[in-house]
């Protein structure tokens, strides 16, 4: 009951799983958070104090990678994510909108 499998990139077909199967995805596509963190990379680089710039674009970039990869690694994203917006700020539009994102990304 608590083993979990890691599904991404699977393909199954036919009586694989049986014929009464009920698939959910419940997570978050990364292509929706990638396309949303790189629309709203320069208003949050802007909305950052300007001694931190570089250590948000660094994480936005550690994200980014990420999210193109094969499977990306949740905790690296999370992390990241968490320090953004604590530069940032919480209240800031950008940071509101794409941790909803993030949040379904990490469901």
């Amino acid at each position: 009951m608590g083993d979990k499998f890691d599904m991404g990139g699977a393909h199954i077909s036919g009586s694989a799983i049986g014929h009464r199967a009920t698939v959910n995805n419940y997570g978050g596509a990364p292509d929706a958070l990638l396309a949303a963190l790189v629309e709203r990379r320069s208003d949050l680089l802007g909305d950052a104090p300007a001694d931190r710039r570089d250590d948000v674009r660094a994480r936005l970039d550690e994200i980014e990678a990420q999210l193109r990869s094969r499977r990306p690694d949740k905790e690296v994203v999370r992390s990241g994510w968490q320090r953004i917006a604590g530069i940032v700020g919480v209240l800031s539009e950008p940071v509101m909108e794409v941790t909803k994102l993030i949040a379904k990304f990490l469901a």
